[in-house]
């Protein structure tokens, strides 16, 4: 059985793969002044994707830490099927993402939850909540223009790298500089949710890189970003890399059964 400090980390890195892929196709207003941009303000159009996710967070002296797997998007729900390692053992993990009267909340299975009541197999953990009480905003971070404020209005420079394929697709890859303290300054809310990210982290984040594949389409194929963080208080480095495999084809999320939920809140 995983330690409760354990649990409560594979809990809170699971929480944020949700709620980024949820941000990133959220409609937002972005200016098409560039490549990058014009994917970026196409891609958030979509009505759906089915996509691949991978999370690595690696601090020196200390194991690296990598969550992966696959998943979907409707509008703002989300539906992901991960792995993560906890205490040394793989561990799967299965969550939905859904918005409820206008909150978001999201749905978590997994053998970490053994000590659950009998009967209840999915935890239910409502993020505005949560949010609120270390004064982060969730439906902010999810439902507004702010989602892509730091691509919006921090760009500092894009560079073309390369022609490249992207799940048997070809794609022009660029490589995007981002400064975040320059959009936050442009967009006040986003502004506060930087603050919250510096203050939970102990790191203070300026400048950050983001790969970007085009594809023929002019939708984004793959976005893969680098941020500083903090991992078992150590200074550490987070790369996500998204993987859009379809756009706007069926998709069905939905909570699962109210008699096999616990209600973590």
């Amino acid at each position: 059985m995983a330690s409760g400090r354990d649990y409560h980390a594979a809990v809170r890195r699971l929480a944020l793969a949700v709620v980024l892929t949820a941000a990133l196709l959220v409609p937002a207003a972005a200016q098409a002044a560039n490549p990058v941009l014009s994917a970026a303000k196409r891609s958030s159009t979509a009505k759906s994707a089915k996509l691949q996710l991978q999370m690595t967070t690696t601090a020196p002296g200390k194991a690296k830490t990598v969550l992966s797997g696959s998943g979907a998007t409707s509008g703002r729900n989300v539906t992901l099927s991960v792995s993560t390692t906890v205490a040394g053992r793989r561990v799967p993990m299965n969550a939905i993402g859904v918005v409820e009267n206008g909150a978001y909340v999201m749905y978590m299975r997994s053998p970490l939850f053994s000590t659950l009541p009998q009967g209840k197999t999915w935890l239910r953990i409502d993020l505005q909540a949560q949010g609120g009480s270390v004064g982060l905003d969730f439906g902010s971070l999810i439902g507004q223009a702010e989602t892509l404020a730091p691509l919006a209005h921090g760009l500092v420079s894009t560079k073309r790298v390369a022609r490249e394929q992207v799940a048997g697709r070809p794609t022009t890859r660029y490589r995007a500089v981002v400064d975040l303290r320059r959009a936050a300054r442009a967009v006040p809310a986003y502004g506060k949710q930087l603050d919250t990210v510096e203050r939970a982290t102990g790191v203070r984040l300026g400048r950050v890189t983001q790969d970007v594949w085009v594809g023929a389409d002019g939708r984004i194929r793959r976005l893969r970003t680098v941020t500083p963080t903090t991992f078992q208080g150590a200074r550490a480095s987070t790369v996500q890399t998204l993987t859009f495999l379809e756009y706007d084809v069926p998709v069905a999320i939905a909570a699962p059964p109210a008699a096999q939920v616990f209600n973590a809140s």
